[in-house]
């Protein structure tokens, strides 16, 4: 897939992304401004209806019998005497009213002291219980004529206190301002006061209503998300493994056709009538042959390792090996590679104890693509420096080059399958990038570690730590 249309698609997902999370936010603040407003009416009918009840009490003939005789005793006597001793109840009951109405024009207050702060308490939580609210709540009569509250939560208080009192920090910013309000006593005469309510927690409630349909929208979102980010990185890593198959396929056709042609060249050199009388050179050839066939069954090989790699298909003959030995061996093997050009291998074996338990073709596989690769990225007559090193539990060998070095970049990912390091102007390096990868599988198999230091244009140093027992 072309990058520009991958851009497009990540583009229009996350398009899409954040209008559904500016769609969540909005239903949210729309859900929650729903539910104030709901409970801002179920507050209101609580409050009305506890007001009808307190108007109630007040209204009761009993009640204003009391409130006369302990207000309006000395003033009213007679008048008391005359409701009292009336024959008529239908009298009674029109002169009680008259009576209230006359009490309440002349002196509103009398109402407001005469509240009882329990039974308001109590209509309160029955009125706040019928609308479906549990919630601690504060409540005070305030007193239009003092301007200020004459009882808080069941407690009379001094309407000539209200500087002290606002000073409590419940109080203060909260019930004084509170939204939750009814006018008491409305009749043809202006009210005394009013009955105000407060709320503690009321945020809290309105979001606990609506946290689970929160919650899920977030896992729901979330879980998108997750979805879309691994898609991005799923279609990002295909385009990265097409690239590199596509490199390696081009990379393997040039290193078979080369030994391919060479090997058809010294055939059809073979059969020339020329050299096939001439044995000296029919032996050259075959000799060239047998090279470039080698050359072909060690490339088909490593793939067929890392074939073996993928499918996690790994077996390790395990038997005593020599490090120092299997360095030695290994030296020797290059040491044409060497000579062309024009390098050398410094030794130095440090470790008193080189005997290790691992697989010694698979070892000597390790060391051989690391030599390589430090002959391969070096400019010119390359120096290579090998030492080795005994710990507690196994032995240490570092092998360093003064070659082409790397980025931190590109050392995280050489052991990457396929990956191979830009060189530049050096055109000639050959390879599948596929030693490195073998390298770290196999140490890794043998229970041991491998760290890469590097410098860009000064060299490279691979350090291997191998356990003395890799079982």
């Amino acid at each position: 897939m072309e990058k520009w249309k991958i851009w497009t698609i990540i583009g229009i997902m996350s398009f899409s992304l954040i209008g559904v999370a500016f769609s969540q936010i909005y239903w949210i603040k729309w859900s929650i401004s729903l539910d104030e407003k709901n409970f801002d009416d179920k507050v209101f009918r609580a409050l009305n209806e506890v007001r009808l009840q307190v108007d109630n009490d007040i209204k009761n003939p009993n009640y204003i019998l009391d409130v006369l005789k302990d207000k309006l005793q000395d003033e009213n006597n007679n008048y008391l005497k005359k409701i009292q001793n009336s024959a008529s109840k239908w009298r009674k009951t029109q002169i009680l009213n008259e009576t209230r109405s006359l009490t309440y024009s002349l002196n509103p207050d009398i109402y407001l002291e005469n509240l009882e702060p329990k039974r308001i308490n109590y209509y309160l939580k029955e009125a706040l219980k019928n609308q479906g609210i549990d919630l601690d709540y504060s409540y005070g009569i305030y007193s239009n004529k003092n301007k200020g509250f004459v009882i808080i939560n069941d407690h009379y208080v001094s309407p000539g206190t209200k500087e002290n009192f606002s000073k409590s920090p419940l109080e203060k910013d909260n019930i004084y301002n509170t939204k939750y309000e009814v006018q008491l006593l409305n009749t043809e005469f202006k009210s005394p006061g009013s009955l105000k309510l407060y709320f503690q927690n009321k945020a809290g409630w309105l979001w606990y209503n609506i946290f689970p349909t929160l919650i899920l929208n977030l896992l729901f979102t979330l879980l998108i998300l997750i979805g879309f980010s691994y898609t991005i990185y799923i279609i990002f890593k295909q385009k990265k493994i097409s690239q590199i198959k596509t490199d390696f396929v081009n990379n393997m056709t040039h290193e078979f056709k080369t030994p391919i042609a060479t090997i058809s060249l010294a055939t059809d050199s073979i059969l020339s009538p020329v050299i096939f009388n001439d044995k000296e050179k029919v032996k050259k050839f075959v000799n060239i042959i047998q090279e470039e066939n080698s050359r072909l069954l060690n490339q088909v090989e490593k793939v067929l390792q890392i074939a073996k790699l993928d499918k996690r298909k790994i077996q390790l003959k395990i038997k005593k090996v020599n490090i120092h030995q299997l360095l030695d061996e290994t030296i020797d093997h290059l040491e044409l590679k060497l000579k062309d050009k024009n390098g050398k291998i410094i030794k130095k074996y440090n470790a008193k104890n080189p005997v290790i338990e691992g697989d010694e073709t698979h070892l000597m596989n390790i060391f051989n693509n690391l030599f390589d690769n430090a002959i391969k990225y070096s400019i010119q007559n390359p120096e290579i420096f090998v030492e080795t090193y005994n710990t507690k539990k196994g032995i240490e060998v570092i092998i360093k080059d003064k070659g082409i070095g790397m980025t931190r970049n590109e050392i995280n990912h050489i052991f990457d399958k396929f990956y191979r390091v830009p060189t530049g102007n050096i055109h000639n390096i050959k390879g599948f990038g596929l030693g490195l990868a073998y390298v770290k599988t196999f140490v890794e198999a043998h229970k041991g570690k491998i760290i890469v230091k590097s410098t860009k244009d000064k060299g490279s140093e691979f350090k291997i730590y191998l356990p003395r027992e890799s079982t």
